[in-house]
C-alpha cells in the first residue's frame, strides 16, 4: 500500500504546529466560564518540574496569634498552621486531525491541500472547545474519572462529601474546603418556590454566603431554567439592564457588581456564585494543545496528527463559592 504524500504530512504538522499556539486561546474565547477565568488570569500553564499532581496552596484558618493587649502586657508568639495544599491529577485528552489518502490525493493543488489542513484544524478546535466547555461542569467521574473535574465537583451540591484535590470533606479536619449551597427544597418556606419573581431573593441569600469582606462573589452562571427567570426578573426592573454589554460575543448582565451569564454547559436548575480569584484551570506548559508527531497507521491510507491537552480544574477556596440546587 502506497502511503500518503510526504510532502503534504509535512506540510500539515508545521501549519497545524504553528496554529497551536492560538488553538487553546480560541478554545477560551468561545466559553463563557473559561473566557472569564481568561480575563482574571486564572487560565494558565503550569512550569512542572517532576510533579505528578497539581499543587494548590490553601490559606484555610486565621493566625493564632493575634490578641488584644495593654501596654507591658505579653504578645502571643504561638506558631500558627494556617497553610496547606490541595493535589490535583493531571487529566489528559486528545484530538486527532485525521487526513485519508484519498482526501490528500483529491486535494494535490497547494490552496486546496492547505483548506484541507485549515477544514481539519478548526473541526478539532471545535471538538476541543465543546468537550473542554463541557468538562468545566463535571463532577469528575465522568469517562471513568479521566476528564476534569468541574463545578460539579470543586462546588457540590453536597460539599460535606468526598475528596477533593486530596482533601476528604466529609472529616471534620476538611469542613474548611466545603463550598455554599442554598437548597431550593430547603429554603422554599422562606423565598417562595424558584420563578422569575424569586430569583432575586435565592441569589441574594447566595451571595451572602459566599461573601466575606470584600471577597464577594464576581460572576453568577446560570443554566437554561434559572437564567431565564433571571432575565424575565430583569424585564420587570430595567435598573438592572444598565450596566449590560457584549464581551467577546457573551451578554452578560450585572447584579451587585457581578457578571450573570448564560452558559449551556451549565444544568439548567442549577445557578453558581463564584468567586473567580479562586478558580483555576491549569495547563502543563509543554501539553497546552501540543502537536504531537505525525503518525501514520500501518493498516490505515493516512496520516494522524496529534493535538494534545494536559491539566485540571483547582479552587483555592470553595468557602467563598456557591451553588443554587433544586
Amino acid at each position: 500500500m502506497s502511503g500518503p504524500n510526504s510532502s503534504f504530512s509535512e506540510l500539515a504538522a508545521i501549519t497545524i504546529a504553528n496554529y497551536s499556539s492560538e488553538l487553546f486561546d480560541n478554545v477560551s474565547n468561545n466559553l463563557p466560564l473559561l473566557y472569564l477565568l481568561k480575563q482574571k488570569g486564572n487560565v494558565a500553564t503550569v512550569d512542572v518540574d517532576g510533579g505528578t499532581t497539581i499543587l494548590e496552596n490553601l490559606e484555610y484558618g486565621d493566625n493564632a496569634s493575634f490578641k488584644w493587649y495593654s501596654g507591658y502586657e505579653e504578645l502571643s508568639v504561638t506558631p500558627s498552621d494556617v497553610f496547606t495544599a490541595a493535589s490535583f491529577d493531571w487529566k489528559q485528552c486528545n484530538c486527532n486531525a485525521i487526513f485519508s489518502g484519498r482526501e490528500i490525493a483529491i486535494n494535490s493543488g497547494p490552496s486546496k491541500q492547505y483548506d484541507l489542513i485549515k477544514s481539519k484544524t478548526k473541526n478539532a478546535e471545535r471538538t476541543m472547545t465543546n468537550n473542554l466547555g463541557a468538562s468545566l461542569y463535571y463532577a469528575g467521574t465522568e469517562n471513568d474519572g479521566k476528564s476534569v473535574g468541574g463545578l460539579q465537583l470543586l462546588v457540590a451540591d453536597d460539599p460535606t462529601t468526598g475528596t477533593v484535590g486530596g482533601i476528604n470533606r466529609a472529616a471534620t479536619a476538611g469542613a474548611f474546603y466545603a463550598n455554599q449551597i442554598a437548597d431550593i427544597s430547603v429554603e422554599t418556606s422562606a423565598l417562595g418556590a424558584i420563578s422569575k419573581t424569586t430569583i432575586f431573593a435565592y441569589m441574594n441569600l447566595l451571595y451572602k454566603r459566599t461573601s466575606r469582606n470584600n471577597d464577594v462573589p464576581n460572576v453568577f452562571v446560570g443554566g437554561g431554567t434559572y437564567h431565564t427567570y433571571f432575565e424575565d426578573a430583569l424585564q420587570a426592573n430595567q435598573r438592572f439592564m444598565d450596566a449590560k454589554e457584549a464581551d467577546v460575543g457573551f451578554m452578560y448582565s450585572m447584579y451587585k457588581g457581578a457578571k450573570v451569564i448564560y452558559d449551556p454547559n451549565c444544568s439548567a436548575t442549577r445557578m453558581y456564585a463564584l468567586n473567580t480569584n479562586f478558580i483555576k484551570l491549569k495547563a502543563h506548559k509543554s501539553v497546552n494543545m501540543a502537536v504531537g508527531e505525525t503518525r501514520r497507521p500501518t493498516n490505515q491510507d493516512a496520516i494522524v496528527i496529534p493535538i494534545n491537552w494536559m491539566g485540571n480544574m483547582t479552587c483555592s477556596n470553595p468557602s467563598l463559592q456557591g451553588v443554587l440546587i433544586a
